[in-house]
C-alpha cells in the first residue's frame, strides 16, 4: 500500500534529506509574525514533533539507577487552548524497534504555557520532579512549526503532525515507557508446521489457474529494515508479515507481493531492495530470488507465483534496466516459467511465475499484470488481463479494495470474488487468473491497522473456504501463518487467523 508516504515525507522535511543521518538544525528564533489572540488556536489540534539523531545514556525518571543507551530520540510537543500541554521523549537504539526507555509521561511532562504575537512561547513544567529537560525553557512557532532544543541542546525545528503521523505517535504514546510484560512476536510463530511439500500429490495435469493459492501481501516486511533511523517508523506504519520468507515457504505460502524499488544507498549507487513503498527492508531482491531458488532446489514438487509492484520509484527507465537485468542473469533467467493462460502444474514445478505490473522491458519474463483495480465492483474488478511474451492476453481478476475511511463492504467484496472465482469455467480456452486480497487497511496506514482488518477478512475467508468448493485463485493475505500477532508496541494481542487461512486456501485444492 502506498498512502503511508505521506506520513514519511512529513519526517523527510525535518532534515531536507532522504537519509535523516544528521540530527536536524536551523538558526536560533526565526523571526515570525502571529495573531497574538489565535496563537493558542494555531498551537493546538495536532502533535509537533521532530525525530533525530543523537548518543547518549538516559536515566529513568523515577528511578536513577536504570539506564539505557540510545541512538534516536523523538520529541513531542501538544499544546491546548486552555495554556496547558505535554511533553514526552522517546529515547531508542538502533536494535530495538520499542523505545529503550520514555520521558515526560503524564505526571513528568505535563506543562503550563504562554504566548506572545511574536511567536515565543514560555513553558513551565506542572511539577516539582527531577528532569533531564529544563523545568522552564521557551520554543518559538513559526509557519506549523516550532523551534526548541533537543536532548544535547541542540536546535530543532519541530513539525505539526499530519492525521497518519499523529495516528503513528499515539501509537507509539500507548507504550507508555512501560516496563511490564509484553507479547513476544516469537511466541505465536507455528511450531511444527511444515507445509513445504503440499504440492506434490498435485496432478500434473492440473492448470495454475484452477489452484487455491496462500499468497503473502508484502511479502519480506518481516525481514528487518534497512535504514536504522526510520526503523521505528517503518515497523509502526509498514509491517505486514511477521514470518520471514523462509519461515513462509515452510508453512505453505507459495505467492508473493514483491516490491522490488531502486533504492538508493550509502555511497551513492543504487540496488534493487525488497521494500514496502520508501520503506526498504534488509533484503535485497537478489538474495529474495535465491532463496526462492533454494527451496525449489530442495523441495522440486513446489513453484512459486510472483506479483511485482512499485510505489517509490521515480525513475521506471533505471529501475526496469536494473530488473531486467537481474532477471535475465544466468544466475536467475532458468528459474522463471513463461506465461501461457494454460499453465499447468508440471510445467510449473521448480519454477517461477514472475506477474509484473510495471513494464521493464519490451517483453516480459512471465507476463505483464493491466487493469489492476481498487474498486469494490465486481465488474470493475474483472475488466483486468495478463499479457505473457508472446502477446496473448487472458482475463485476470483482481479484489485489491483498500484505504477507505471505514472497512465496511471490505468482507463482502472478498466474498463475491471467492464466489465468481469457483464459479469460472476452466474448460474456457483462455481461463480468467483469480487474485483476491483479504489484506488491507483501512483509514490510516498503520501496521495495526493491517492487523485490525486480517481479524476480519482472514477469518471470514477462512470461514468461506471451510464450507465451500472449488478454487479460488491466488488469496493474498496478512500475516500470513500467525494466528495471534502481537500490536506494534506489543502490548496488544490480534486475533488475525493467519495460519488458519494458510491452511484452508490449502485444503480447497483437495476437496
Amino acid at each position: 500500500m502506498k498512502n503511508f508516504v505521506v506520513m514519511l515525507a512529513a519526517i523527510l522535511t525535518l532534515c531536507g534529506t532522504p537519509m535523516l543521518l544528521t540530527s536536524c538544525s536551523i538558526e536560533d528564533n526565526p523571526t515570525t509574525n502571529v495573531d497574538e489572540l489565535a496563537l493558542a488556536q494555531k498551537l493546538s489540534g495536532r502533535s509537533f514533533y521532530s525525530i533525530y539523531e543523537a548518543s547518549g545514556t538516559a536515566k529513568d525518571e523515577s528511578d536513577n539507577s536504570i539506564e539505557a543507551a540510545y541512538n534516536i530520540v523523538i520529541d513531542v510537543y501538544d499544546f491546548q487552548e486552555d495554556g496547558t500541554g505535554s511533553f514526552q521523549r522517546f529515547f531508542f537504539d538502533y536494535e530495538n524497534i520499542e523505545p529503550v526507555m520514555t520521558h515526560g509521561l503524564v505526571g513528568y511532562g505535563v506543562f503550563s504555557y504562554s504566548s506572545t504575537a511574536d511567536g515565543t512561547i514560555n513553558i513551565s513544567l506542572s511539577n516539582n520532579w527531577d528532569q533531564s529537560y529544563p523545568q522552564q525553557w521557551t520554543v518559538q512557532y513559526a509557519d506549523e512549526t516550532i523551534t526548541a532544543k533537543g536532548v544535547d541542546g541542540q536546535t530543532l525545528t519541530l513539525e505539526r503532525a499530519d492525521e497518519e503521523t499523529q495516528a503513528a505517535l499515539n501509537n507509539l504514546a500507548e507504550q507508555n515507557g512501560d516496563g511490564g510484560d509484553k507479547f513476544d512476536v516469537a511466541d505465536y510463530k507455528p511450531i511444527g508446521v511444515d507445509n513445504s511439500q503440499w504440492m506434490k500429490t498435485l496432478d500434473d495435469s492440473r492448470l495454475v489457474a484452477d489452484l487455491s493459492l496462500p499468497g503473502s501481501h508484502d511479502a519480506c516486511t518481516a525481514e528487518g529494515w534497512q535504514e536504522k533511523l526510520l526503523s521505528v517508523i517503518a515497523e509502526m506504519t509498514a509491517k505486514t508479515q511477521d514470518l520471514t520468507i523462509s519461515e513462509q515457504l515452510k508453512v505453505g505460502m507459495r505467492v508473493f507481493d514483491l516490491r522490488p524499488e531502486h533504492v538508493l544507498e550509502t555511497g551513492g549507487s543504487r540496488v534493487l531492495r525488497c521494500s514496502h513503498g520508501m520503506m526498504s527492508t534488509k533484503m535485497l531482491v537478489r538474495d529474495f530470488f535465491q532463496q526462492l531458488k533454494e527451496f525449489l532446489a530442495a523441495n522440486p514438487s513446489e513453484f512459486c507465483i510472483l506479483t511485482v509492484d512499485l510505489s517509490a520509484t521515480s525513475n521506471k527507465e533505471a529501475w526496469g534496466k536494473a530488473f531486467t537485468e537481474l532477471v535475465s542473469s544466468d544466475e536467475f533467467r532458468s528459474m522463471f516459467a513463461d506465461f501461457k493462460p494454460r499453465l499447468t502444474v508440471g510445467e510449473m514445478r521448480c519454477h517461477v511465475l514472475m506477474l509484473s505490473r510495471q513494464e521493464y522491458a519490451q517483453q516480459p519474463i512471465g507476463g505483464y499484470c493491466y487493469g489492476w483495480v481498487y474498486d469494490i465492483e465486481l465488474e470493475k474488478q474483472t475488466k483486468g488481463h495478463i499479457t505473457g511474451a508472446d502477446g496473448v492476453e487472458t482475463p485476470l481478476w483482481v479484489q485489491d479494495y483498500w484505504g477507505e475511511n471505514k472497512r465496511d463492504g471490505k468482507d463482502e467484496a472478498v466474498l463475491r470474488m471467492l464466489e465468481a472465482a469457483a464459479a469460472r469455467n476452466m474448460d474456457a480456452e483462455k481461463p480468467a487468473w483469480v487474485i483476491n486480497y483479504p489484506s488491507a487497511y483501512f483509514l490510516l496506514p498503520l501496521s495495526d491497522s493491517y492487523r485490525e482488518n486480517a481479524v476480519e477478512a482472514n477469518k471470514v475467508t477462512a470461514d468461506w473456504l471451510s464450507s465451500h468448493t472449488g478454487s479460488v485463485g491466488i488469496i493474498y493475505m496478512d500475516f500470513a501463518g500467525m494466528e495471534k500477532s502481537p500490536s506494534f508496541s506489543a502490548v496488544k494481542l490480534y486475533d488475525t487467523y493467519g495460519m488458519t487461512l494458510v491452511d484452508m486456501v490449502i485444503k480447497q485444492n483437495f476437496k
